[in-house]
């Protein structure tokens, strides 16, 4: 499980966002799928971006529990981070299937009593609401922040994505907030989506399967939900700060779409 040779995905993508948690294995990977979409990093830091930006959405809304599913490593200006710098009280509980992620993100929240790390696969809404685990910081009466940054990425259509947020969706408190963001080829075009799939290709042997969607897939997740001005929009372009530094040149700026909904 620990083999220092295999590459893993959550370090991978610890890499891409300057975290210490990856070992030579990783960057190594890392580095061969970078050479197929040479903005990768990029398009993990806008990834990381929304997810802050939403968190700040969500704790302006007076939520104070969050609940990160396909989490991987809590590190790097994760959810807790961004949502204890504002709200001590804070909970936070990260959901990783990936036993290595899981691992090392018990290591790194050590010592913090209102954040977690549970091995659970997300896929399955029902299971993971009712995980005296989950249930020990999260109280499913009150409005939960659900964050879904780059997990649907793993879904694919065969299992039911809608219907897969639509089980969160019905068993969370009214005023719930679901942040979701996804890779995308829709406004990519000639090189750029041709790089898009063969970094697709060459994540095979760390991950099983990665899934593009367009806007309307995308849309189509928030079922039920009312969305969150300005709807479904690229990652960067989501409630950008006016004092970010988004280097809107970037190759990436159109690989990834983010909106977020709220729970009726």
């Amino acid at each position: 499980m620990y083999d220092p040779d295999t590459a893993n995905i959550a370090r991978i993508y610890d890499y891409y966002l300057g975290g210490a948690f990856n070992l030579p294995a990783d960057r190594a990977r890392a580095t061969r799928i970078q050479s197929t979409l040479p903005s990768m990093e990029m398009l993990a830091r806008f990834n990381r971006g929304f997810l802050r930006r939403s968190v700040a959405f969500m704790l302006d809304r007076g939520i104070t529990q969050f609940l990160d599913l396909g989490s991987g490593l809590p590190t790097a200006g994760n959810t807790h981070e961004v949502a204890q710098a504002r709200s001590p009280e804070a909970r936070v509980v990260y959901v990783d299937h990936d036993p290595v992620a899981v691992h090392h993100g018990e290591r790194i929240l050590d010592g913090n009593p209102n954040a977690a790390m549970v091995g659970a696969d997300a896929r399955r809404p029902a299971e993971l609401l009712a995980d005296p685990r989950v249930l020990d910081l999260i109280d499913l009466d009150r409005p939960l922040g659900l964050v879904m940054t780059g997990v649907m990425v793993f879904v694919g259509p065969h299992e039911d994505p809608v219907g897969m947020v639509k089980g969160y969706r019905d068993r969370v408190a009214p005023g719930s907030v679901v942040a979701l963001s996804h890779l995308t080829d829709e406004r990519a075009e000639g090189e750029a989506k041709a790089q898009i799939h063969a970094m697709i290709e060459a994540y095979k042997g760390v991950v099983e399967q990665l899934y593009v969607r367009d806007r309307a897939e995308v849309e189509a997740l928030f079922e039920g939900m009312e969305l969150v001005e300005p709807g479904v929009a690229l990652m960067p372009e989501w409630r950008a700060r006016p004092d970010a530094d988004i280097p809107t040149g970037s190759p990436a700026h159109h690989l990834g779409y983010g909106a977020v909904g709220v729970v009726g």
